[in-house]
């Protein structure tokens, strides 16, 4: 709620977000299992008036967004830098990014910024992608001739909607974690979710101290997994399959009454894997009857 409270967000738009990802979660979940999907079936599994589902469905066809967001996406900025570190095009030993020419400059040894932009995320406006870069600190120009990169890590800064999204995406993913754990069946496999916690409460110096640790060695592990993903794409690519991807969090453990548990392995806990929950389609039920 801070974050709602210091952009001004109220409660009505929340609400409206939710209802309105739900429906679209709804409508496709039914498409899934070949169900029909009217706008009264919606809203009797939804609990919502038909009204309210028309409105909502007609938005989402309409393409309308929930709310603002950047003309460059998180995507085809994290897309850039990979390719920047990873193409042989632009990068040197080590994975080293390359400087890139801004602009054409006749007989320049180095590639061209627009060339890295067309093989990364040709359908983005190179100025917009640029502005991006430079206000997070991930890349610098030199003599409004060369683009320097400074970090492989895009990171936004600033009080804006763009770390809203960033926030509200990795929100979800890390959610879906625990949802695939606590709903899969004995075929599909177990997603890697490991946490560990301090077993005292520490001074402010300790957790400087774990936190450089963190980002010291979480940032080497990241960028050993991006390069393998890069190599792996290549020969797993498939259309039509997911996307995956790993994250690493330093956290403040907020419990009250009980710390987070250190993890152990599942045999150790008394686990067991629950089995997926049945779904009865009621609604069919009633069809049938009459």
């Amino acid at each position: 709620m801070r974050v709602a409270f210091e952009y001004g967000i109220t409660a009505g738009e929340i609400a409206g977000v939710v209802r309105r990802t739900y429906i679209q979660s709804l409508e496709a979940r039914l498409l899934e299992q070949r169900r029909p999907t009217t706008d009264a079936r919606l809203a009797i599994v939804a609990g919502l008036s038909r009204t309210e589902v028309t409105a909502l469905r007609e938005a989402l066809r309409a393409g309308a967004p929930h709310s603002m967001r950047s003309g460059v996406g998180l995507d085809q900025i994290t897309n850039l830098l990979t390719v920047w570190h990873t193409h042989s095009n632009f990068s040197g030993a080590y994975g080293l990014a390359m400087d890139l020419d801004l602009v054409p400059i006749p007989e320049s040894p180095r590639r061209g910024f627009d060339e890295l932009v067309k093989i990364a995320c040709p359908e983005v406006d190179r100025d917009a992608l640029l502005d991006e870069l430079i206000a997070a600190g991930s890349v610098e120009v030199i003599d409004a001739t060369t683009v320097r990169c400074l970090s492989r890590t895009y990171m936004p800064r600033g009080a804006d909607t763009t770390r809203i999204e960033r926030m509200g995406r990795f929100l979800g993913v890390v959610t879906g974690n625990f949802v695939h754990n606590l709903l899969r069946t004995d075929t599909e496999p177990s997603y890697f979710e490991r946490t560990v916690v301090s077993d005292e409460s520490l001074s402010q110096r300790g957790r400087d101290q774990l936190l450089a640790a963190v980002s010291e060695r979480g940032q080497e592990l990241v960028v050993e997994l991006d390069t393998f993903l890069t190599g792996l794409a290549a020969s797993e690519k498939l259309e039509g399959g997911k996307r995956y991807g790993v994250g690493i969090y330093f956290f403040e453990d907020e419990s009250v009454e009980h710390a987070i548990e250190r993890d152990k392995p599942a045999e150790q806990k008394g686990e067991r894997v629950k089995p997926a929950p049945q779904e009865i389609d009621v609604l069919a039920a009633v069809a049938r009857k009459e």
